[in-house]
């Protein structure tokens, strides 16, 4: 095992002696976990050579951690931390519940984790040092042309040279308000229930916001108040938080009114690949008329969302606006989760992953439906056809006390309240089924219907 090199910030004309530095230093090192237990540290004379100290500085800082059981100095072998700091501790993050129906973290079953470690290997193997060098900000030619291919197995049409590779929806989402302010955007137009990060972001870009309703009438009627100036912006499929869809008829209404107005249609279609109902229905970005139209998607929100990795099929007019503000943003994302993410595809992985992923959120998803129905037949709710989320209405009761109560119960949901355009309180919560995998759902289930259950 090679020593580690230390690098300690010293005080040289501190009143604290050098050598009670060192070891206050390293003290903190090890109880915070940076230095765990087994990590071979420099000896004496390389501590002392690497700090410009003498070497009976260093001797005294060690024979200090040693009497004080922070390191372990065993003959002919070396300076180790001690054992007994073998493991790091486990960071507890505050008001962290053990039934997660919050977030949209995938469980780890679900993760490819032993495709993706053959891949890495096969990448590194196969491109060698180009892995760790930039990438062209629009993203690898490859990647981009095997997302077309992706993207025709959904019936979307696209050219490669109109695809930008991001890190994640979330990015494509401001690229995409900072290049519609380039083309002379003044306002976007979200849902009253909507992602909550989509306000800030567009507030970010210098952009006003208002709301259209969230049914599908609703926003039909509002659009035809829309011109050049407006953009609109949509999750279509399986919403967040609602898990509402619009149909088809009602897709091409909007297109129309779109072409004929003149304003800009941002697609977020971060959960159309997890669709496990009976019924098909098209990306906005696949029917007639959505020239403009700004597509975003995602494959890896639940498969491998530590990879951060999406993409937006772009108008051909609007690309160069789009190439710019991506340039002047974060940049491309990094070569190598590119590599990884074209290899994923090129070798047929994302199909079966995806099939997976939709048979995995159908059985739960119905088992959170059943379950709540049989134990409260006072909830609102209507089960949708993909996606992750249920949205779950109790009348009468805020979303807050609803949002308390289950964490009482040990099961985090989130209030209504935080996807309102206009943070108005509501009777429903959002409940995620990503996280939890077949007895968890049921278990948070049951929890749920008792904390909810209470005082009925």
């Amino acid at each position: 095992m090679v020593p580690l090199l230390l690098e300690i910030p010293l005080e040289r004309h501190s009143e604290v002696p050098l050598y009670r530095q060192i070891t206050n230093h390293l003290v903190r090192m090890i109880e915070s976990g940076s230095l765990v237990g087994g990590t071979r540290l420099p000896g004496t004379r390389e501590l002392a050579a690497e700090l410009g100290v003498s070497r009976t500085t260093a001797k005294l800082a060690y024979d200090l951690l040693e009497g004080e059981g922070y390191i372990d100095i065993r003959e002919r072998r070396g300076t180790f931390v001690a054992t007994r700091f073998s493991r790091r501790p486990v960071s507890k993050e505050r008001g962290k519940l053990p039934f997660d129906m919050a977030s949209g973290v995938p469980s780890p079953e679900l993760v490819p984790w032993e495709k993706l470690s053959a891949l890495s290997r096969k990448v590194f193997g196969r491109y060698g040092h180009a892995v760790l060098e930039a990438a062209p900000v629009p993203g690898l030619p490859a990647l981009r042309q095997a997302l077309v291919r992706h993207a025709a197995t959904r019936g979307i049409p696209a050219r490669w040279e109109n695809v930008f590779v991001t890190s994640g929806v979330q990015q494509g989402l401001f690229i995409s308000f900072q290049a519609l302010v380039s083309r002379g955007v003044k306002t976007v137009w979200v849902e009253d229930l909507t992602y909550p990060d989509v306000l800030s972001m567009s507030c970010s870009a210098g952009l006003k916001t208002k709301a259209v309703p969230l049914d599908e009438r609703g926003i039909i009627d509002s659009c035809g108040g829309l011109g050049c100036s407006d953009a609109l912006y949509l999750i279509p499929s399986f919403q967040n938080p609602t898990g509402r869809t619009i149909s088809h008829e009602g897709r091409k209404a909007i297109l129309e009114i779109a072409a004929r107005r003149g304003f800009w249609i941002i697609e977020d279609d971060a959960y159309g690949e997890l669709r496990y109902g009976e019924q098909s229905v098209p990306a906005l970005r696949a029917l007639e008329s959505a020239e403009r139209v700004i597509y975003l998607g995602s494959f890896s929100q639940l498969l491998f969302p530590g990879l951060r990795q999406g993409y937006a099929l772009v108008p051909e007019e609007m690309a160069e606006d789009f190439r710019e503000a991506l340039s002047h943003s974060a940049g491309a994302v990094s070569s190598l989760v590119q590599y990884l993410v074209s290899g994923f595809l090129e070798e047929g992985c994302l199909e079966p992953c995806l099939e997976r992923a939709r048979a995995a959120m159908s059985v739960r998803m119905r088992a959170l439906a059943e379950g709540l129905r049989e134990a409260l037949n006072c909830l609102v709710f209507e089960v949708p056809q993909g996606g992750i989320y249920l949205w779950v209405t109790m009348p009468a009761v805020s979303d807050e006390s609803l949002e308390q109560r289950a964490a009482e119960a040990g099961v985090s949901v989130l209030s209504g309240r935080r996807f309102s355009f206009c943070r108005e309180k509501t009777s429903s919560v959002r409940l995620s089924i990503s996280r939890l995998g077949g007895p968890f759902i049921k278990e948070a289930t049951t929890r749920l219907a008792s904390a909810w259950g209470k005082g009925l």
